[in-house]
C-alpha cells in the first residue's frame, strides 16, 4: 500500500460514521412516545391574529373558568373534570356546551376530547381516562347562543390515588 493510501478511507470511514450516528439518533427522537408536534401549528400560526381575537372577546365576556379533577373512586376508574363556568358579575354560565381537550405533557401525542356535561348552577362534569399524574395541558371551548368563549390552562394535576 502506497503511503498516505490510508488518509481518504479514514475520512470516509469518519464522514460514514457520522451520518448512521445521526440516522439513530433521529429514529430514537421520532420513536420516543413523548414526542409530539402540536397538530394544525402552521395553520394555527397563520391565523394567529384570530387567536388574538378570540382573546378580546375573551376579555369582554368576563368568563372565569375554573377547574378541578377529582381522582376515581376506585382503581383503574376515570378521574372527574369538574368545571365551574361564571360570567364578570360571579353568576353561574348555564345552557353552555363546554369541551375539553387534554393532554399529558410527557404522553402529549395522546389528546383526549370530551363535551362535557351541565350538572347545574355553571357546573360541568366529565370523566376522562387520565393516567398520570403530573402537568396537564387543557384546552377549553364554550358556546352558549352566539358567545364564544375559550380557556387554556397547563397544571399539575393528580388523577391517581395513592401516587
Amino acid at each position: 500500500m502506497k503511503k498516505g493510501a490510508l488518509w481518504p478511507w479514514i475520512i470516509a470511514g469518519a464522514l460514514a460514521l457520522h451520518v448512521v450516528a445521526s440516522l439513530v439518533v433521529v429514529f430514537v427522537a421520532a420513536s420516543n412516545p413523548s414526542y409530539a408536534v402540536e397538530e394544525d401549528y402552521y395553520q394555527k400560526a397563520l391565523h394567529w391574529n384570530d387567536k388574538r381575537a378570540q382573546d378580546r372577546t375573551n376579555e369582554e365576556l368576563g368568563w372565569v373558568l375554573d377547574l378541578e379533577v377529582h381522582p376515581a373512586a376506585t382503581p383503574g376508574g376515570e378521574p372527574t373534570l369538574e368545571v365551574r363556568l361564571t360570567d364578570a358579575g360571579g353568576a353561574p354560565v348555564d345552557g353552555a356546551v363546554v369541551a375539553v381537550e387534554t393532554f399529558h405533557n410527557a404522553h402529549a401525542d395522546d389528546i383526549l376530547h370530551a363535551s362535557l356535561e351541565a350538572s347545574g348552577e355553571g357546573v360541568y362534569r366529565a370523566t376522562l381516562p387520565m393516567r398520570h399524574n403530573g402537568r396537564w395541558e387543557l384546552r377549553f371551548t364554550a358556546d352558549r347562543g352566539q358567545d364564544h368563549f375559550t380557556h387554556a390552562e397547563t397544571r399539575h394535576l393528580f388523577v391517581e390515588r395513592g401516587r
